[in-house]
Order: C-alpha cells, then structure tokens, then sequence
C-alpha cells in the first residue's frame, strides 16, 4: 500500500510540472506573438512652421521659421515642407509659434504687401538693430510720364530727380539784379530708392525720418518730382552735381538770344 501511495504522488507530481512547463511555454508564444502584432508606426511629415510669432507685414527671415514633423493625417494640404520657399516672404497676417507656415498667408511676388524695416536691419529677436536708419514708407505722387512712363513697378529701385524753378526774388534776401536771375535747376537729390508699393501715381518708398522732411519740403516747394528707373545690379553712385543755365550751356552749345531792334 505505502509504495502505491509513493507511485501515486510521484505521478502527480510530474504532472504538475509538466502542465508547468506547458503553461510558460504558451506564456512564451504569446508574447512573442503580441510583438510581432504591435501596432505600426504613425506616418509622419515635415513641414515649416513659425519658431516665432511674426507680425503681419514682416519679411520672414530664417530665425522665424523652423522644421518639424507633424502627423501627416493632420498637415494642411497646402503646407510647405522647403525652407527657401518662404525665407524673404512677407506675411499677410500674424502667424503665431508652431504654425503651419501657409502660401495663403503670405505676400505674392506682385509686391502686394510691403514692409517699412528690410530684414537685413532686424535683429535676432526681429526688433530694429541699433544704430539702423529710422525706416519710414511715405507715399508720393509722381505722374505717368514724369516715373519712366508709368514702367516704375514695386520691387524696383530709382533715383528721384528735383526740378525747381528759382527766383531770386523768393529764395534770396537783397537779390542782386546783375547776378542773379529767374532760371531752373535740376538735382538728382535722392539715390537708390526702392519703391515698396504702387497704386496708379501714387507711389510707397522707404526712406528715413530726416530725408522724409526733405521730400516734404521739396514738394511742397512747388518743384517736380521725377523717377529715373536703375537697371538691375546697378548699385553705382550717379556723382552728378545739378545742372543750371551755367552748367548747362557750356556742354550742349545753347545759343543766346541778343536783343535786337526792330
């Protein structure tokens, strides 16, 4: 009887430890099989985004922007995934820190919008550099035929011309007769101006606040204003001095009506 029971035992014991082994090597399987069924990867894709908050009418520079990835289940159609794409774009609107940087957001090269400070006058943190000029847009009314025939457009660089009619007898205290008299002059007075803005004749440049009180004076002066379209590249100073009956005569040989009796 004691070795039967002893047999009985022993059996339930290699029982045990063999359902044991069965159940860790199920255990093993199933979590292999749970890996190889882990969930795959989201797609994602890389897109411009603002590293900042820019203002509207702000010339994008490369510090504003920056490149993340985003889910692409959730990336705007018309997102933009090239730096260079918008670097020198000007923003519509604001456009706040980590959003989607948008062609709908931003100027078309037609010069549409324009900004009063050029991106290379901005600090790193988009605040003027000190010591840079005080940048102003003014707009002037220059005529068709008087802005290259109306072929000035925003983008371009000019040159603006003054033409002033002197008198003597409204410019200078005690005017003497025998050397002074009523005549024209023309001054090239501003150099490499760039027109920000145009609607007909009127016309956005940017100058400084020191120059914009000049333009105002010269205009209301009762002078002309003129523009004289630059080529491209062309960055040279004109060096000219004005021109006068004096300087004038010498170099195109006018000549000089003598009084006669009739």
């Amino acid at each position: 009887m004691e070795d039967r029971s002893r047999r009985r035992a022993r059996l339930v014991l290699i029982v045990g430890m063999l359902f044991a082994l069965g159940a860790g090597v199920a255990t093993f399987f199933y979590a292999q099989t749970q890996k190889s069924e882990a969930p795959a990867p989201i797609p994602t894709t890389q897109i411009v985004v603002a590293a900042r908050d820019i203002p509207p009418k702000t010339q994008i520079t490369p510090g504003d922007i920056k490149l993340v990835k985003m889910n692409s289940e959730a990336v705007p159609a018309s997102a933009v995934s090239d730096s260079a794409q918008v670097v020198g774009r000007i923003t519509l609107v604001g456009i706040t820190t980590g959003e989607p940087i948008l062609p709908t957001r931003l100027a078309g090269p037609n010069g549409a919008a324009f900004v009063v400070i050029p991106s290379e006058a901005l600090g790193a943190n988009g605040a003027p550099n000190p010591g840079s000029p005080n940048y102003r847009a003014m707009s002037i009314t220059v005529a068709d035929a008087q802005a290259a025939g109306g072929a000035v457009q925003p983008g371009d660089i000019v040159d603006v011309l003054y033409t002033l009619n002197f008198s003597p007898d409204k410019y200078l205290v005690n005017p003497q007769p025998q050397r002074n008299s009523t005549d024209v002059s023309a001054r090239i007075v501003l150099e490499r101006v760039p027109i920000l803005a145009r609607t007909l004749s009127v016309y956005v440049i940017r100058t400084d606040a020191a120059t914009a009180e000049r333009i105002g004076y010269l205009t209301a002066a009762g002078g002309s204003l003129q523009f004289l379209l630059r080529g491209p590249k062309d960055d040279r100073a004109t060096g000219t001095t004005g021109a006068t009956f004096r300087t004038v005569q010498p170099e195109v040989k006018i000549q000089i009506p003598e009084k006669i009796t009739p």
